[in-house]
């Protein structure tokens, strides 16, 4: 098996003909590949391959006079040079292993990034269902979209790829049924992978209405994350399905 590093999960997913499309430029970060990534990109994050929730992301952009950097929320941190730039974020890099990945401009909801995540549960029978989706928004000066982390907050998907006009209305419930299918796919691949109850999987939407996907997180994606809507539709049926499978899992440990 695999280790479940974000690196190793990319590698894993990029065999993948049907997700491979979705996935953003992403290598094993070093410091030789900076002046690469932002000379094509402008904009790129920096990522601790083992960590959860946005945890030391960072997000790195060139400016007029130089580069800026912000890790995880807060004021931009200011660098002349690229190998200022380096010996700066090398500060900030306290983790073994980090990815670079392009920076996606991201569509916004009142001047915040915001990003979708979809959630697939396996259901009595044992297979793949999709049981709910949010947009979840960037706090204030956050550059990561985790709720709990960021600071920021949650809404119905319709209403963000409306209000944001990320897409026009009449094609809102072509990229919901666009979400759903690719992270079925993405669940289809996984079972290559391990065996897993649950999958959270992370969208983003940018300014031009281009689907990419930022992450896949399985075992334990949070419920409650879904418990933030005012309707609570999916979260009753997140619960409901994970009661479904947990009994189909009892009868067949009684069964053995």
């Amino acid at each position: 098996m695999i280790s479940s590093s974000k690196w190793s999960l990319h590698q894993f997913f990029s065999k993948s003909p049907y997700v491979r499309p979705y996935l953003p430029p992403t290598s094993l970060y070093q410091p030789a590949l900076l002046e690469d990534y932002l000379g094509k990109y402008g904009t790129v994050y920096i990522k601790p391959t083992r960590t959860h929730m946005g945890k030391g992301i960072m997000r790195v952009w060139k400016t007029a006079d130089g580069f800026s950097f912000v890790k995880e929320r807060g004021e931009p941190v200011q660098a002349g040079s690229l190998s200022e730039l380096k010996q700066q974020l090398a500060r900030q890099c306290t983790e073994k292993n980090y990815v670079i990945q392009k920076g996606l401009d991201l569509a916004e909801l009142d001047g915040r990034p915001y990003d979708i995540r979809v959630m697939m549960m396996r259901n009595g029978l044992g297979k793949w269902q999709y049981a709910g989706m949010l947009a979840k928004v960037a706090g204030s000066n956050s550059v990561i979209t985790n709720v709990a982390r960021g600071g920021g907050y949650a809404v119905t998907v319709p209403y963000a790829l409306t209000k944001s006009k990320a897409v026009e209305p009449e094609q809102v419930k072509a990229i919901v049924a666009k979400l759903i299918q690719v992270s079925h796919r993405v669940c289809a691949h996984f079972n290559k992978y391990r065996h897993s109850a649950q999958i959270g999987v992370d969208f983003a939407i940018d300014k031009q209405g281009q689907l990419s996907i930022i992450e896949v997180n399985y075992d334990f994606p949070s419920h409650a994350l879904f418990a933030k809507l005012k309707d609570k539709t999916y979260f009753h049926n997140i619960k409901r399905l994970h009661y479904q499978y947990k009994n189909r899992v009892k009868r067949k440990k009684k069964k053995v």
